[in-house]
């Protein structure tokens, strides 16, 4: 389990649990991006190094299903909060510090 500011991300059932008994349900690549991100909390992650940990070598996976999973996954974390969680620069994608706990 990781802490996102008050929010509680569970990978394991893939889940971000925002208040008691209230759950967003994630899909599996979605969780694997969030946790990917986490743990490179302190790093922008580049698309192709994503795309890689998230879906292995694949010749048919674009970074325009990257953008899509992570547009998706936007949208889940927008009904908690309005603030950005995941940072989109010229060189890739990072968590947004002030939603994780340094460790």
């Amino acid at each position: 389990e990781f802490s996102l500011g008050k929010y509680i991300f569970k990978p394991s059932s893939k889940t971000l649990e925002i208040g008691e008994n209230k759950f967003i349900r994630l899909t599996e690549k979605e969780t694997e991006i969030l946790k990917f991100l986490y743990k490179n909390l302190k790093n922008v992650v580049s698309r192709e190094t994503l795309l890689h940990e998230v879906w292995g070598y694949n010749s048919n996976v674009t970074t325009h299903t990257l953008e899509t999973h992570i547009y998706r996954l936007r949208q889940k974390l927008t009904r908690i909060s309005p603030q950005q969680i995941i940072n989109t620069t010229e060189q890739g994608y990072q968590l947004n510090k002030t939603f994780a706990d340094a460790e």
